[in-house]
């Protein structure tokens, strides 16, 4: 029997088909193996108990008090004893260890998945015929199934041949997975290097991906985008909205480059000729977030409230208060609810629930993911959209319900709306509009500030 033939029997137990899937395309990119998925320890015990030879390795997601966790955990104890059994946990706690016996599993956290069951196997098998070197790793209908886009080459094997049926640019969020099934084809083919390229993509979302029963892994490549790859790292799992720690990193990196460049005082001019040179939709984004954090520390330096947690509270709050709507441009450029009752005719019922809701999930991401921005952060990004008549969104709040630097943020983003998207802007016209809509305590400070600064903007503004 040559190398390439020769199968290792494998067993993974897990409730979640997510989890059940990843683990099975982790071992069939390392290894020359079979796996074999059940949901349940019942169906493991009647399985294993029907099996004329045993597995040579189990991979178990440990549920406490799951129905006959006893009785697997002991059949395991008694009749696998050369079999190598992984146990998969949220933690290890010492009642998982008093249960089970540490010489002969080995417990692996969930939350290092699957970077340590990778490490794991390929120590038990290096350098064995079962070790897997070939040039395409298979991967499993059901599993194409969860993740939501690859956009890689992949291939269908005939006979010897791997014949491409779908190119990079192709998407396959809409592959006809059924089409193929219907055929008794159970496997399509990935290069090696784009199977670890995937396996690397999926560790960088298991922590969102343990925290969801629904999640769909998102993978995304240099090739993409730069808007497709901005709605790939936000992702909206039962109502909520999660951000994978890669996004994370580059978020805080963000907000460290625009400190760097506002500790400066910059001109505005410099804002204005980017925009003039970049009118994509991407660069709306970037820009209203440097526009706003400008703004917003030159108006805080005007009324000496410029202390560090203060410049880093409007930085990171102009970066994220519309980072869920970074990927939708038709949403992004509307300032208030006057604009959106102009097209909500025009928006689906998802469209309209996510431009309505985003003050709250990106004051939700603030507070759940970047413990480094300043106290309070998430309050300024829940509130931009308000208005001082209680006209604004998401809480009709009325001036004296909101805070000085919250009514300092709202007329910096209303400023930065203006200035990016008026024809011909003018200070003097913001100004003279701006003491009509916010003539309210708390509001006209801050327009006093503007007035204040008016001579450098207004020079940047060409008026």
């Amino acid at each position: 029997m040559n190398n390439q033939s020769q199968k290792l029997p494998l067993l993974v137990v897990s409730a979640s088909p997510y989890m059940r899937g990843m683990i099975k395309f982790v071992l069939e990119t390392l290894l020359q193996t079979d796996v074999t998925e059940l949901e349940s320890e019942e169906k493991a015990l009647n399985y294993l108990r029907n099996l004329d030879e045993a597995p040579s390795m189990i991979i178990y997601d440990y549920v406490p008090n799951a129905y006959l966790l006893e009785d697997f955990v002991s059949y395991l104890k008694e009749h696998s004893k050369k079999v190598k059994i992984m146990v998969l946990v949220d933690k290890i706690r010492e009642e998982v260890k008093n249960l089970l016996d540490m010489s002969r599993f080995t417990l692996l956290e969930e939350s290092g998945l699957p970077s340590n069951l990778f490490e794991q196997t390929k120590l038990l098998f290096k350098n064995t015929h079962y070790a897997n070197t070939v040039d395409f790793c298979r991967i499993d209908m059901n599993f194409l199934a969860i993740l939501d886009g690859i956009n890689k080459n992949l291939y269908i094997k005939i006979g010897e041949k791997f014949i491409k049926v779908f190119n990079e640019d192709d998407n396959t969020e809409v592959l006809d997975i059924k089409k193929y099934k219907d055929r008794g084809i159970e496997y399509l083919y990935l290069h090696r290097d784009t199977a670890n390229w995937v396996i690397s993509q999926i560790q960088n979302q298991i922590e969102v991906f343990l925290k969801s029963n629904n999640f769909r892994f998102i993978l995304r490549g240099a090739s993409d985008s730069p808007q497709k790859r901005f709605e790939q790292k936000i992702l909206r799992i039962n109502d909520e909205v999660h951000i994978d720690k890669e996004f994370r990193d580059a978020i805080d990196k963000t907000v460290d480059r625009i400190r760097s460049i506002v500790e400066k005082e910059p001109a505005i001019e410099a804002f204005l000729k980017v925009l003039k040179s970049r009118q994509d939709d991407q660069a709306f984004f970037t820009l209203k977030a440097n526009m706003t954090s400008t703004i917003s520390c030159l108006l805080a330096k005007k009324l000496d409230w410029i202390s560090r947690t203060t410049m880093d509270k409007l930085i990171y709050a102009s970066v994220v208060c519309d980072i869920t709507l970074a990927a939708r441009p038709d949403l992004l450029r509307l300032s208030n609810l006057v604009d959106f009752e102009k097209v909500k005719d025009q928006l689906s019922p998802d469209d309209k629930k996510i431009f309505l809701s985003h003050p709250r999930d990106c004051g939700n991401l603030v507070k759940r993911y970047f413990p480094s921005a300043p106290p309070d952060t998430d309050v300024l990004i829940m509130q931009h959209h308000e208005m001082p008549d209680g006209s604004g969104f998401p809480s009709s709040l009325k001036a004296e319900r909101i805070s000085p630097l919250s009514a300092l943020f709202i007329i910096s983003n209303d400023f930065s709306y203006y200035v990016l998207t008026d024809d011909e802007p003018s200070i003097d016209d913001f100004i003279l509009k701006a003491q009509s809509r916010y003539d309210f305590m708390n509001f006209r400070r801050i327009i006093k500030a503007l007035e204040r600064i008016k001579k450098p903007i207004s020079t940047g503004l060409g008026r």
